[in-house]
């Protein structure tokens, strides 16, 4: 078919696909009419994608407090070779990093431009962006599941080294006993002297043989205080190796849960359509996810701040979870406008 007359400018021209608008040339084009069943189609599509993505991001805080939890209180921290050195102050700075992911999603700019396939771009384009935020705190989490994947190997060959220089410390124990015993033993061993002559240099024998029993005495006690402190600090590395190795599986949580952030986030940026209905529905979208982070997910966050270094027990034990669920629950009603 030709292109239209010159003057009717105002005409769009349908995309194939779209078997609802007729003629071909008219203003019942989707990037036009909120009605086109090609758009609400999209819009209908965009709206099941929301929920999943408000989830997503719920899923996210709700990975970091079980990750939290496993690692609370001050003797949960995970030594770290690298910056910061601490998964607890490795995981404040990763908390501030989604406060600031969540609420700027939620100040994303809404499509306010006249145009409908100039705010459909505005919007593609900041979508992307804080999936590009997403998978900067992947890639974080990441990092801390490498380092304390790392910590775990290295404080077990700490551990290993430690108690193979602990010995034997049973045979070591026994051999101070025996050594105990022989000191006595020299010591009753005192010659007995009738030559007058002799009688000096005899005596100094025993008291030599005295002093090397004592010697050796003191040699097996330095070798149990020895084989004590190795076999306490293989302890203390095998502890730091259980605490790095349990925080393992929630952090792969936490990648997971990024992971799908990420794949929501980007299916958003592509999907918002450039129709009306779809737009409209992008919009509710970001006020919903406004909504709920400050009705929810800031809160959560504050919680899991007080939880890292008070344990379990502090004021967001429980807390986390609970407003998870809430959260979820909320989801739908947020979502209405609600």
């Amino acid at each position: 078919m030709a292109p239209p007359p010159s003057g009717t400018a105002t005409f769009l021209r349908v995309p194939p696909e779209c078997p609802a608008c007729h003629p071909p040339w008219s203003i019942a084009c989707p990037r036009v009419s909120p009605e086109c069943p090609r758009g609400v189609a999209m819009a209908m599509e965009l709206r099941e994608l929301s929920r999943a993505l408000l989830e997503s991001q719920v899923a996210v805080v709700a990975a970091l407090g079980r990750l939290v939890a496993t690692v609370a209180g001050p003797e949960g921290d995970v030594l770290l070779a690298v910056s910061p050195e601490s998964l607890h102050k490795a995981l404040d700075a990763f908390r501030d990093h989604l406060w600031d992911t969540l609420a700027a999603f939620g100040a994303t700019p809404g499509p306010s431009r006249a145009d409908v396939a100039g705010a459909a771009g505005e919007w593609h384009r900041s979508v992307a962006a804080v999936a590009d935020r997403w998978t900067e705190l992947a890639t974080e989490a990441v990092r801390l599941g490498e380092a304390c994947g790392a910590a775990v190997i290295s404080e077990r060959e700490a551990a290993a080294t430690s108690s193979g220089r602990a010995g034997d410390l049973g045979d070591i124990v026994r051999a101070w006993a025996s050594s105990l015993r022989e000191l006595v033993a020299t010591a009753r061993r005192v010659p007995v002297v009738t030559d007058k002559e002799e009688e000096k240099a005899v005596l100094e024998r025993h008291n030599t043989r005295l002093e090397e029993a004592t010697k050796e005495l003191k040699g097996a006690l330095k070798r149990v205080e020895e084989s004590t402190v190795a076999r306490s600090k293989a302890r203390a590395a095998a502890r730091r190796a259980e605490r790095a190795a349990a925080a393992l599986g929630p952090l792969q949580g936490l990648v997971v849960a990024c992971a799908e952030a990420i794949a929501l986030h980007l299916r958003l940026s592509r999907r918002a359509g450039d129709t009306a209905a779809a737009l409209a529905e992008a919009e509710r979208l970001r006020e919903a996810s406004a909504r709920l982070f400050t009705r929810h997910l800031r809160g959560t966050l504050g919680d899991i701040l007080m939880l890292l270094p008070n344990g379990p027990g502090g004021p967001g034990g429980h807390a986390v979870a609970q407003r998870c669920q809430k959260a979820m629950e909320d989801i739908p009603s947020l979502l209405r406008g609600e």
